[in-house]
């Protein structure tokens, strides 16, 4: 099959014709640019496999939407039958099957990962990864960190409930945007339900989160540790019980 691209529609669109500032970083990857707007856009990646930036302002993927249904200032696009994703599979799968991401297996890499492009006047880059989020200010990201509420950030709230098994006590903090929005975003990048936090004697530990996404069209809910193996919860939605559950049983 060919590969092609497929729009994807955010709501920050990047100036045409200015030059994009890639920040890559142990915190996070970016890319900072001008909008359309006059003001200030941010992409961050959420775990990311691979980047590539080039010239060019033509790109090298059959775009059917410019013959079609062309949508003015789209430039982000998801690439459809991707080489460099089933190149970048084998090689994870051939280098670090056995060892793979806290024994995760590698064949996330074609449920979850997705072949990004993101289109520039003069260049374009290419991002292997299991997602992105985007933001915008009136003033540059450049240096910046994450702004608040941020998916890739912990929940801010406040502790809300508490759940004691056996020695251990967890305690909940939940995140206060409403369910719809946050299962609509999935379509961008994983989004957090639940932080799930450890009391310990000294300090207390976020264990893990119970998240939601996007895998062709369906959404899942699973709980991924801090350190460890994402575990399915359930397709569709999970819920405080459907998580306590879990811990009890884990």
């Amino acid at each position: 099959m060919k590969q092609q691209l497929k729009p994807i529609i955010i709501p920050v669109i990047a100036d045409y014709v200015l030059s994009p500032i890639v920040i890559y970083g142990e915190d996070f990857t970016s890319i900072n640019f001008e909008t359309e707007d006059e003001e200030f856009g941010r992409i961050t990646i959420q775990n990311m496999d691979a980047i590539k930036i080039c010239r060019g302002e033509l790109p090298p993927y059959d775009d059917p939407t410019e013959i079609n249904d062309y949508i003015v200032g789209t430039w982000v696009y998801k690439v459809e039958n991707s080489e460099w994703l089933q190149e970048r599979y084998r090689y994870e799968k051939k280098y670090y099957e056995l060892s793979y991401e806290w024994g995760n297996s590698v064949e996330e890499m074609l449920t979850d990962y997705t072949h990004y492009f993101f289109r520039f006047h003069d260049e374009f880059i290419e991002v292997i990864a299991k997602g992105f989020w985007y933001e915008q200010a009136k003033e540059s990201f450049l240096g910046k960190p994450l702004t608040k509420n941020h998916p890739f950030l912990p929940i801010e709230n406040c502790f809300t409930d508490e759940l004691i098994i056996d020695d251990k006590k967890y305690f909940f903090k939940y995140n206060l945007s409403a369910v719809e929005t946050l299962e609509k975003n999935t379509q961008f990048c994983q989004q957090k339900l639940i932080e799930v936090w450890l009391s310990l004697p000294k300090d207390d530990f976020i264990e893990g989160s119970l998240r939601i996404k996007n895998i062709k069209d369906q959404t899942i809910s699973f709980y991924q540790p801090t350190f460890g193996k994402a575990i399915i919860i359930k397709k569709g939605i999970a819920t405080i019980d459907d998580l306590k559950n879990y811990l009890k049983t884990k």
